[in-house]
Parts: structure tokens; sequence; C-alpha cells
């Protein structure tokens, strides 16, 4: 079982999602989805379509030419803050919660009660993968070095200059945890710009992607909730004790 979450009380989230790829729905139902609004209306009262683009090559005796078509696969409805957004597509399911992020408990009952009423709304349904993401946004000092508030950087040499303007780093981790199973970490790194002269921010996006073959329902969700212990191992483990003090 999972145990109680980490809380920050200064916590860096700028957006956490829950998302549930299933297998591609039949086309017709996607009037269907619009019922949704029916109802959570009341507290996500903002919807907007979702198309998907597909691009077709041809060749002929004439040349070459390419045409798009553009198909609805969904919708994304909005609450009226614009802090929690949901969609509900032909492939599936997402729920996103934007700053300020209350703890784990909050966030994921919001997303199984959304699923619930997506999944009650379409009926038989074959999840294929679960995807746990945190975004985190790390305010830093412009003079300091990575090293001060992270633990996993890039290393850059003593021979090679030392400041930084931008950097992009991504690292796969294959995961295979007791409770959650299989899967893998996409961690993603870059250097953003503030409106501060002396502050730079990290952004650390970490996706926790795992298959959801064959599993029901019940156990989708018990693996939802394990992968919570494995975030927050994984964002500590990632932090100097100096940069969890600053978020404490």
């Amino acid at each position: 079982m999972a145990t109680e979450p980490l809380h920050f009380a200064n916590a860096p989230i700028i957006e956490a999602i829950i998302a549930i790829q299933i297998q591609d729905l039949p086309k017709s139902i996607v009037p269907e989805l619009l019922r949704i609004s029916d109802i959570v209306g009341s507290d996500y009262p903002h919807r907007t379509e979702l198309s998907q683009t597909q691009f077709i090559g041809e060749i002929s005796v004439e040349g070459a030419k390419t045409t798009t078509q553009q198909s609805l696969i969904g919708w994304q409805f909005r609450s009226n803050d614009s802090k929690q957004l949901f969609q509900v597509r032909l492939n599936g399911f997402s729920f996103h919660r934007l700053a300020p992020y209350d703890r784990w408990q909050t966030f994921r009952d919001e997303a199984f009660k959304l699923w619930r009423s997506y999944q009650n709304l379409v009926g038989a349904m074959q999840p294929v993968q679960f995807s746990v993401r945190y975004i985190n946004r790390l305010t830093v000092p412009l003079d300091s070095t990575l090293e001060e508030s992270l633990c996993v950087y890039p290393h850059v040499p003593s021979e090679l200059p030392q400041v930084l303007r931008n950097y992009q780093m991504r690292l796969d981790f294959e995961l295979d945890e007791q409770h959650s199973g299989p899967g893998v970490l996409n961690m993603v790194q870059s250097l953003l710009k503030t409106p501060e002269p002396d502050e730079a921010s990290i952004l650390m996006d970490n996706n926790f992607a795992y298959s959801a073959l064959g599993l029901p329902d019940d156990a989708l969700w018990r693996r939802i909730d394990d992968v919570q212990d494995v975030k927050d191992r994984v964002f500590v483990a990632s932090l100097t004790p100096e940069m969890r003090r600053k978020i404490s």
C-alpha cells in the first residue's frame, strides 16, 4: 500500500497530470463524449474541441501533393478558475491540476471521479497505458551553480565556460517497483528565464509511465496510487538538502 505522500509548504509544482490511454473507441462515439458536460458542467463549464490532424501525401503523374484532414477526437473541459481541466478523447482520458497544488489525495480523487464519469459514459474500454506526471519549477539565484540545488544535473568540466545561458537534459530510466511494477521514468530538465534579473528557473518534468494492459479498473487505480511513493522518492532524491529546505 502507498504511504502518505510528502507535502511541501512551498511546492514548486506547476502542473500535475494523471493520464490513461485506451484502445481507440469508434469515431461514432464522439458526440456522446460531449454529454459528460451534463454531469460535470457546473464545475467545468468551459469546453474546447480536441482535433487530430492527418497529413496525406499523394504522388501522381502531375507531381506530389499533400492534403490535411482534421477530425474531432474529443473534448477538453476547464474550471472557471482555469486551475483544473480534463480531457475525454477517443484514445483516453487525462486530468490536469495547475498551481497551486494541494496534495496527492485531493488530486487523485478528482481524477478518479472524472474518470468514472467518462467510463460510465462510453462503457467498456481497454486501458493500454497510464502515466503520472509532475512538472516543477524551481527558482534559484542566477549566480548559483546547479549542484547547489540539484543532485541530477549536467556535469560541466572546469575547462569549459561555467555560466550556462540555457540547457536541456533528458534521462530515461527503467522502473521496476514492488507495487507499481515495471515502467519508464522520463526526466526532462531545462533552464527558464524569469522576469527577475537575479533569478533563474529550472524546469523539472518527471513522467512515470506504465503498462495498463489487462488491468481491471480497481487494479489500475491501485497501481496509480502506488506511483505516489515512486514520484516522491525520485523528486526528493533529485534535490539537495538546501533546496528541500527552501520549498518546505
